[in-house]
Order: C-alpha cells, then sequence, then structure tokens
C-alpha cells in the first residue's frame, strides 16, 4: 500500500496508475481525507441481467404511477423527511 500526497500523486500520474493497475493499494492523502486509486474492470461498467431486470421493473412501476414525484425541493424535503 502506498500512501501519497497530492504533490506527489500529481508528480508521479503513471506510476500510480500502473501501480493500481497491478492491484496495489493507492491512497491519496488530501489535508485530514484520504482517497483510493482502483483499477475497474469492464465487468463493473456493465449493466448485468439482474441489474437491466431491476431497471426495467422500476421503469414499469413508474409507468403505472407507483412511485413518487416530486416537482418542487420542499416535496423532495417532506418525502425524505418521511422516511
Amino acid at each position: 500500500m502506498r500512501i501519497l500526497s497530492v504533490r506527489d500523486y500529481r508528480n508521479n500520474l503513471a506510476d500510480s496508475f500502473t501501480r493500481a493497475y497491478n492491484g496495489e493499494r493507492v491512497l491519496i492523502r488530501r489535508k485530514n481525507q484520504l482517497y483510493a486509486l482502483v483499477s475497474i474492470g469492464e465487468e463493473d461498467l456493465s449493466v448485468t441481467p439482474e441489474l437491466q431486470k431491476r431497471i426495467d421493473e422500476a421503469e414499469k412501476a413508474c409507468r403505472e404511477g407507483r412511485c413518487v414525484t416530486c416537482k418542487t425541493a420542499e416535496d423532495i424535503e417532506t418525502f425524505l423527511d418521511s422516511l
């Protein structure tokens, strides 16, 4: 695992990406926060059949009116407060 300051990360971008690609954990420290640079594969970006099914079900529910519609910021706040 490697922890870099933002400056070190900027100065060593190629090396940081190579390390992440090879599976090494690369952490970037900015002030008191840590951020991770990770390599993701094509499978992480694709829609699985299970996810597509859930998307289709949600779209169907919306078409049938089985959803909550918020038209204003106040509507959203009221809905979120009710959860």
